[in-house]
């Protein structure tokens, strides 16, 4: 396999990096509008998961002697302000947002794993991935069983 040219490397690094900064925003939206503690902890979980994701990206870009993207793209501000408009409907709504942002994330990791990398960051693109694929199982778990159904609402 060609090894990858290394301004397309960090071009896709930072993709990813705008990515989950994107998702860290659309969970936030989402947080605070979910009335289920359980779910809400879950959630904050993820968005730490995604925060993880964009320290450990930044450091492969910085290794790289690229600049790490820092903000989202133009996809994120419609991201979040989808996440945060369909929230307002309630605890499925904001779930339904989520996994739609969720299986975003899942193709754009796995297409990343498409490609060559070097070991560290293929490794960190693994582990991420690993992250999306869980946060997307739990959320089509909690829509699948109404999870919000099954706990008091907290006040």
């Amino acid at each position: 396999m060609a090894a990858m040219d290394l301004n397309k490397m960090m071009d896709r690094l930072n993709n990813l990096i705008a990515l989950d900064i994107d998702a860290v925003g659309a969970y936030e939206a989402a947080i605070n509008r979910i009335d289920v503690e359980s779910l809400r902890m879950s959630l904050r979980e993820f968005q730490r998961d995604h925060e993880r994701h964009i320290q450990d990206l930044t450091r492969v870009v910085v290794s790289l002697g690229g600049t790490p993207r820092t903000k989202p793209d133009v996809k994120g501000f419609i991201l979040k302000g989808f996440t945060a408009v369909t929230s307002m409907m309630g605890n499925e709504a904001a779930l339904q947002a989520m996994r739609g942002n969720e299986m975003l994330t899942n193709r754009t990791y796995q297409a990343a794993l498409e490609v060559e990398w070097g070991d560290e960051a293929r490794a960190i693109i693994e582990r991420n991935y690993s992250d999306e694929q869980r946060h997307l199982a739990f959320i089509e778990n909690a829509l699948r069983t109404r999870m919000w159904e099954q706990t008091p609402a907290q006040p």
